[in-house]
């Protein structure tokens, strides 16, 4: 087969891209282990009742299992579901990696798909820290970006996206297919999340992309290339 290939929004890679894919979230899983955040298996299913509380992923982009249950387009809303009707006393930090459906009408290559792989970065934080928290979990992907020397500029989305969010940044990186591809997104929500999930104790939240494929493999795929053509 090709390097890769997409066929009604769902990809598929051949051995080499598959383990490269393999290897940057173990990397991006390590990295966040050695800073000391923790790992939460979530499943990549959960209820309506969640993705409609949550509002991001809208009820309108999910794929639906049966009138109770539905994919998830993120983790995030994973975490919200495990947490939901808890008390949560101490700042927390959370990585979780699942499989994100998403009821996409506009398919687009690898640029919109049905089903992807993401690493959610996901904080419970003092509303005191958390600019210091969002600054954290969005310089973690930068400085995986800045590894691979992935050109990328950051966008300051929070008045232009509609949502309930506070502060929202996204990181693009510069692609040939696509030009500037959001990769990221970074997103403070305040209290809205905790008020709206019944999670008690007072904190605050904020997720960010870790990394999410097949997105992140297109400048490595036209570094390839890029390369084999020299």
């Amino acid at each position: 087969m090709n390097k890769y290939y997409v066929k009604d929004g769902i990809y598929y890679l051949d051995f080499e891209l598959s383990k490269l894919e393999f290897e940057l979230f173990r990397e991006f899983e390590d990295m966040l282990l050695k800073k000391g955040y923790q790992y939460l298996s979530l499943p990549s299913a959960g209820s309506w009742d969640v993705i409609e509380k949550q509002e991001v992923v809208t009820k309108e982009y999910s794929l639906g299992i049966d009138e109770r249950h539905a994919l998830f387009g993120s983790a995030e809303q994973g975490f919200l579901e495990y947490f939901q009707n808890t008390e949560v006393k101490n700042e927390l930090f959370l990585f979780s990696f699942n499989e994100c459906f998403r009821n996409e009408q506009d398919l687009n290559g690898m640029k919109s798909l049905r089903e992807f792989k993401k690493l959610e970065q996901f904080c419970f934080c003092k509303p005191e820290n958390a600019l210091k928290c969002f600054n954290e979990l969005l310089n973690n992907s930068v400085e995986f970006l800045k590894k691979y020397n992935i050109e990328y500029r950051i966008v300051d989305k929070t008045k232009d996206d509609l949502g309930y969010h506070i502060k929202k940044y996204d990181i693009e990186v510069k692609t040939k297919m696509f030009g500037w591809l959001e990769t990221h997104s970074c997103t403070y929500f305040g209290d809205e999340q905790t008020k709206r999930l019944n999670i008690k104790g007072g904190l605050h939240t904020i997720s960010n992309t870790g990394i999410a494929s097949p997105r992140i493999l297109i400048p490595f795929i036209e570094r390839i290339e890029k390369e084999k053509t020299l």
